[in-house]
C-alpha cells in the first residue's frame, strides 16, 4: 500500500481557522474577536468552550494560538491538585499567549476561586510565612480557553470571568461527511465516497468517533493490502467492532436489549450490574446517545425503551437475528 496510508488521521489537523469544518456561529464569534485583537493590538478575550467530548474544543484552542502567531500552554485541569500547582502553571506564559485548561470542571473549587481571582487582578498570592500577609504577584495579560463537558461543576463567578461562552453542537451527517473528505484529501487516501457518507451516518454527531472509524476502517483495508478503502472495508469493520446501522456500540445494543426483555422499562441499577458497569459510567457514557436521540427515556432510576427504540431495536438486531438463523 503507499506509505501515505499509514497516516494518523490526527497528521493533517487543521492549521487556520478557514479549514475548521462545523460550529459555525462558534467559528464566526472566534473571527470577530480575532480581528478586534489585531486591530486594537491586544489578547483574544477569555473563552469558555462548553460541550461533549470530542467535537472540537482542544482543536478550535490550537488553531487560535497559530492565528495569533503565539505559543499554546495547554494542561488538564485534573493535573491541578492545589492552588501551588495552578500558580505555577500560570507563571509560565507570557503577553498576549493562550493557555488551555481542558475539563476545566474538574479543577478543585479553591483552585477555581484563585483563577477567578487571577483573571480578575491579574494577580495571584503566594502563600508566606504563618502570620504574614499573602504576597502579589503579577502575572502576564494572557488569554485562558477553558473547555469542559460538564460546566454545571463550575462556580458562577468562574463562568462569569469568561467573556465568550462557546456552546459546542453535535454535527450534522452533512458536516460531519465534508470533515472526512478534508481529512482524506490532506492525507492522501483512496476512499469510496459511499464510505465517508456511511460513517457519517454512524459517527454520532462527533468528530473524534467520525475519524475513529474512519481510521478503523482503513486498517481493515491494510489489512488486506488494498489500496482504496471500500464500503466492503466499512462493512467488515463494523461487524468486528458491533457497531449497528446509526453507530450503537455493543453495550448500547445489550442495553436496549435488556430493556426490551424486560417489557420495555428496567432500573439503572439493574441494567448496570447486568452490563458489569458502574451506574455513573451506564448514565453519563452508555445512555447518553440512546437518550438523545429519543431511543429511551428516563424518569429518576427507571429507564423506558422509546417506540422509535422498539422499533429501531426490532428492525436492525430482532428481525437481523432471524435472517441469519
Amino acid at each position: 500500500m503507499h506509505e501515505d496510508t499509514f497516516k494518523e488521521v490526527n497528521d493533517c489537523r487543521p492549521q487556520v481557522i478557514e479549514q475548521f469544518v462545523g460550529q459555525e456561529q462558534i467559528v464566526q464569534r472566534c473571527k470577530v474577536a480575532m480581528e478586534a485583537a489585531w486591530n486594537q493590538g491586544t489578547k483574544l478575550p477569555h473563552m469558555l468552550m462548553q460541550g461533549g467530548p470530542g467535537l472540537g474544543k482542544t482543536e478550535l484552542s490550537h488553531i487560535l494560538a497559530k492565528e495569533m502567531g503565539c505559543e499554546l500552554h495547554e494542561q488538564l485541569a485534573q493535573n491541578i491538585k492545589s492552588p501551588t500547582d495552578l500558580h505555577a502553571f500560570l507563571l509560565t506564559p507570557k503577553d498576549r499567549e493562550v493557555v488551555l485548561l481542558d475539563e476545566i470542571h474538574e479543577l478543585p473549587c479553591i483552585s477555581q476561586t484563585t483563577l477567578y481571582r487571577a483573571m480578575e487582578n491579574q494577580q495571584i498570592f503566594l502563600e508566606t510565612k504563618r502570620g504574614k500577609k499573602s504576597r502579589p504577584i503579577r502575572i502576564a495579560n494572557f488569554t485562558i480557553l477553558g473547555a469542559t463537558t460538564d460546566p454545571q461543576k463550575l462556580l458562577q463567578p468562574l463562568r462569569d470571568r469568561f467573556k465568550l461562552v462557546l456552546d459546542y453542537e453535535f454535527y450534522r451527517e452533512q458536516e460531519l461527511e465534508a470533515l472526512l473528505s478534508n481529512r482524506v484529501k490532506q492525507l492522501g487516501w483512496q476512499v469510496d465516497g459511499s464510505v465517508l457518507r456511511m460513517i457519517s451516518e454512524r459517527g454520532k454527531g462527533t468528530p473524534r468517533i467520525a475519524l475513529r472509524l474512519l481510521e478503523s476502517t482503513r486498517m481493515t483495508a491494510a489489512s488486506q493490502n488494498c489500496d482504496v478503502i471500500a464500503s466492503e472495508h466499512f462493512v467488515k469493520t463494523c461487524e468486528l467492532e458491533g457497531i449497528d446501522k446509526i453507530g450503537l456500540t455493543t453495550n448500547e445494543i445489550k442495553y436496549l436489549r435488556m430493556i426490551y426483555e424486560n417489557d420495555g422499562t428496567a432500573r439503572l441499577n439493574v441494567l448496570a450490574s447486568r452490563l458489569g458497569l458502574h451506574c455513573k459510567h451506564v448514565s453519563t457514557i452508555v445512555e447518553q446517545f440512546l437518550i438523545r436521540e429519543g431511543l429511551v427515556t428516563k424518569n429518576n432510576s427507571i429507564r423506558v425503551l422509546t417506540q422509535f427504540g422498539l422499533e429501531h431495536f426490532r428492525r436492525c438486531h430482532l428481525d437481523a437475528e432471524k435472517t441469519h438463523e
